[in-house]
Order: C-alpha cells, then sequence, then structure tokens
C-alpha cells in the first residue's frame, strides 16, 4: 500500500524516529491520497512521482500545520497529473 511506503521516507526526511507521530503523520498521507482521488479523480499508485508527490506534500503540511499556500512546485505537480488524467481519458473513449 502506498502508505506503507511513504510512512518511513516521510519520517527520515522529517528526522522523526519514533511512533509517536505516526497517527498525526498517517493521517496526513491518507488525506492527501483521498484529496486526489475524491476531489481531483487521480488514483495514486506506487510509482515513483506518486510517491515523491505524496512525500512533498506530507512534509510540506508537516511543516506547515497552519496551512496557508501550497507551494507552486506541488501545485504544478497536481495540475499535471490532472492533465495527463483527462489525457488517459480521451484516449481511452477514442478506442
Amino acid at each position: 500500500m502506498l502508505n506503507e511506503e511513504i510512512m518511513p521516507l516521510l519520517k527520515a526526511r522529517l528526522g522523526i524516529s519514533t511512533d509517536v507521530r505516526d497517527k498525526l503523520l498517517k493521517a496526513l498521507i491518507d488525506g492527501i491520497i483521498s484529496e486526489c482521488k475524491n476531489t481531483y479523480g487521480i488514483e495514486l499508485d506506487e510509482w515513483p512521482e506518486h510517491i515523491m508527490f505524496v512525500l512533498d506534500w506530507a512534509t510540506w503540511k508537516y511543516q506547515h500545520p497552519e496551512d496557508g499556500t501550497t507551494p507552486r512546485s506541488i501545485q504544478y505537480r497536481l495540475k499535471n497529473m490532472i492533465i495527463q488524467k483527462e489525457c488517459r481519458n480521451d484516449e481511452s473513449d477514442l478506442g
């Protein structure tokens, strides 16, 4: 599962070596995956670019609990995934 792959990477990136914050980190990861699916229609897989996207967004969310504007790099990658999804849908409609 995607969450299981991202959790140790997120903890390493944040310098967390205990399990104390695991519930919070899992909620961040699950929330991002759910938002991508339910809001944008993007099914995230265990592809390296999806793992890095969720890792980067979860890191930012953890470090900015007050939320605010999502960094442009994350916004740009999300928009690219939406476009790719739409292109795949258009291709499947043609064939």
